[in-house]
């Protein structure tokens, strides 16, 4: 299974690849053997490819702060529900991945959001997961209010994309 992380600002795939004896995760195209020694106070030893480095670490929802070799480092784990949730059809339309019921509504119509953003909350078999955008742009349309129902590829926002630099 391949997990999406946003890392300094840049979408990231990983994939574990070994969990037996070391952790090797598939990043990108490549492999790395990594190991970590975490303590209480968020000090952290972090072995890549047997480069050890002195690290900390804090956590805030989705949210990962690092201090690797002196460098700040923001990592934000993305849900691989929210994703498929957050998948667009088209520019800008988030379907639902599955029938199910909103719990919450956490934009506005005309709101300015970027790719990635918290659309709103959903339940589906008891789970809840979060509708992300698929996108940077504006949101043009809701379909849905907290408490109703949707059926699975119903179209839940529409995000009117921004243009980029090189299309204007």
């Amino acid at each position: 299974m391949r997990y999406t992380f946003k890392i300094a600002g840049e979408m990231v795939s990983i994939a574990p690849r070994s969990l037996a004896d070391e952790l090797v995760l598939a990043i990108g195209d490549e492999d790395y053997a990594i190991a970590f020694d975490h303590e209480r106070d968020g000090r952290c030893t972090l072995d890549i490819n047997g480069k050890r480095f002195e690290s900390w670490v804090a956590r805030d929802g989705d949210d990962i702060f690092l201090k690797i070799d002196g460098q700040y480092i923001k990592v934000t784990a993305f849900d691989p529900r929210s994703l498929a949730a957050g998948s667009a059809e088209g520019e800008g339309s988030v379907r639902a991945p599955m029938p199910g019921v909103v719990i919450e509504v956490l934009v506005a119509e005309g709101d300015e959001v970027v790719e990635g953003a918290k659309l709103m909350t959903i339940e589906s078999m008891k789970l809840q997961s979060t509708v992300t955008a698929a996108c940077d742009g504006v949101v043009r349309s809701i379909s849905v209010a907290a408490g109703s129902e949707f059926n699975k590829d119903d179209v839940l926002v529409e995000i009117e994309g921004h243009p980029s630099p090189s299309d204007a």
